[in-house]
């Protein structure tokens, strides 16, 4: 019973994490090799996708309507 409820909260902490780390800060590491390092990392990673802008759908296809038939 104790092991399922410690399951249950690791996956549920494991869940509300955020999915990206941020980036971190360079000029707060202590000396000038680590700092370098840090800088150098950060070049390498690929590129954050860009936030999109809200996109407009495109305006929905109108159904033409038809005469009723003459009775």
């Amino acid at each position: 019973m104790r092991m399922t409820i410690w399951l249950a909260a690791a996956a549920l902490a494991t869940l509300a994490a955020p999915a990206r780390a941020e980036r971190p800060d360079c000029a707060t590491f202590p000396d000038t090799r680590s700092r370098l390092t840090c800088y150098d990392n950060v070049s390498r990673a690929p590129p954050e996708p860009e936030a999109k802008a809200a996109t407009v759908p495109p305006k929905a296809v109108r159904t033409q309507r038809r005469k009723p038939r003459a009775q």
